[in-house]
Order: structure tokens, then C-alpha cells, then sequence
């Protein structure tokens, strides 16, 4: 629904410009001479300038009533996905027991023998099966068991399966954006929050695009400067959503 009114407004956008331009141009026929002038030329263009600032303000203040319900609803889905966490690279079979699968990982690869099937409240794939693993969304009853996994998420360095967050559509897409003019090393997210280190060295919370686009614009050399090596759990995980090391969340 955001979409379809945000669409609209740049609809009627473009048709106030377009009805503008053409009036700019009759009125700029008059004041030559090129049609028969206006009883009061001024009067006319006052009105004019009166009316087009009054539409630029109005479609100014819709937008921004737009952005904020937006942003007010992706702060609520995100706050829905805090107990979520995304799996990557665990092996798909036809008849699995995710719940069982997801317990061997975490017991036996990630050295935490204290979570166990009761502390997931329920896990399943995303998407549809296209020949490629699928990462398995795990939902957890509480934070704390939440936590004790992305705290030690690590562990699984050469495993070939990675742990990340569960990101909004709208929040993915920005992080996205944001590793590709800062790069990925400059980039991760804590608890549905993007952090950006940019090249002054500070670390900056972004949760919309025009937060983003802020910062692109105050750093635009930072897309000229090197990305980082990816590695294979890099790629994996750029996939869906992005990667967070333990050492990035304490630097925050």
C-alpha cells in the first residue's frame, strides 16, 4: 500500500510539473507579445508562483507523512523479527527434521551443548526450492537463547554455513546499497540496525534510505575506495542477508 501511494504521488508529480511547464510557457508568450497580454500580466504571475509553491509543499509534506508511517511500520516488523535469526548453508533434504538439524549445528558446531529443540519455538525454509539451499529462518522462544547463538556465531568460521539477521525488505535493500558504496567490510548490522563505518572512522545507525542517501552524499569518494576480499561464507550470505561478526558488535 506505501508503495502504490508513493507511486502516486510521483504521478501527480509529474503532472503538476508537466501543467506548470506549459503555463510557464504561455505566460512567457504574453510577456513578449506573441499572444494577446493578460489584462494584468503581474497578477497572473503572482498567482502563479503563489499556487506552484503551494503544490511543491503539499506534495512535500505528503511524502514526508509517507516516510514516517513507513519507517514506523518497518521499526514494528523489525521489533517482530528480534527473536529471529538466519541460517545459511545447512543442507537441504526431502524429508529433513530442520528442528533436529538446527540443534546438531548448534550443539555440535557451534559448541553450545545448553540450547536444545526446546528453545526454538519453530524454524522452516524461505522461498521456494530453485536448486539452491535454502536458509532456514529459526525463531526462538526468548532473547537470551537468541543471543547465546549470535554471540558465538563465529564458531562456525569454516564450516560452510553462516548465521545473520533477519532484515526487513526495506532494511536489506539499504544494507545492500550501503556495502556497495562503502563496502563490505564497512557494513554490518546489529540488531535490525545498519552500522556503517565510513572513512573518517565513525560509525553511524541507519534504519531508511534518506539516512543513507546523507551519507553517500557527505561520502562520495567512499565508493572509489578498495572493497574487501569476499570469502565463500561472504557470498553465501550476501545472498539473503548480510554478516555480522562478533568483533563488529562489540565495535559498536
Amino acid at each position: 500500500m506505501d508503495l502504490k501511494l508513493i507511486n502516486s504521488l510521483e504521478s501527480l508529480e509529474k503532472l503538476f510539473q508537466t501543467r506548470m511547464n506549459d503555463y510557464d510557457l504561455k505566460l512567457q508568450k504574453a510577456s513578449t507579445g506573441a499572444v494577446p497580454a493578460h489584462v494584468d500580466i503581474s497578477t497572473l504571475s503572482r498567482e502563479f508562483n503563489d499556487f506552484k509553491a503551494f503544490v511543491w509543499q503539499t506534495l512535500s509534506q505528503m511524502k514526508t507523512q509517507i516516510e514516517l508511517l513507513s519507517l514506523g511500520l518497518d521499526r514494528h516488523e523489525t521489533m517482530m523479527r528480534r527473536k529471529v535469526l538466519l541460517l545459511h548453508g545447512i543442507p537441504e533434504n526431502k524429508n529433513e527434521k530442520l528442528h533436529k538439524s538446527i540443534v546438531e549445528v548448534f550443539t555440535r558446531n557451534m559448541k553450545l551443548p545448553e540450547i536444545c529443540i526446546e528453545h526454538i519455538n519453530n524454524c522452516h525454509r524461505l522461498g521456494n526450492s530453485q536448486g539452491k539451499v535454502r536458509p532456514v529462518l529459526v525463531r526462538f522462544c526468548s532473547m537470551e537463547h537468541r543471543n547465546v547463538v549470535w554471540d558465538n556465531k563465529t564458531n562456525l568460521k569454516g564450516s560452510g554455513i553462516t548465521v545473520s539477521e533477519f532484515l526487513t525488505k526495506t532494511r536489506h535493500k539499504i544494507f545492500t546499497a550501503a556495502r556497495q558504496h562503502f563496502s563490505v567490510g564497512n557494513c554490518w548490522s546489529v540488531e535490525g540496525k545498519i552500522v556503517i563505518l565510513t572513512p573518517d572512522k565513525t560509525r553511524h545507525k541507519i534504519e531508511c534510505k534518506s539516512e543513507l542517501d546523507a551519507l553517500t552524499s557527505r561520502y562520495p569518494a567512499a565508493a572509489a575506495i578498495h572493497n574487501s576480499p569476499r570469502t565463500n561464507d561472504d557470498r553465501e550470505t550476501a545472498k539473503s542477508q548480510p554478516k555480522v561478526t562478533k568483533s563488529s558488535r562489540r565495535r559498536v
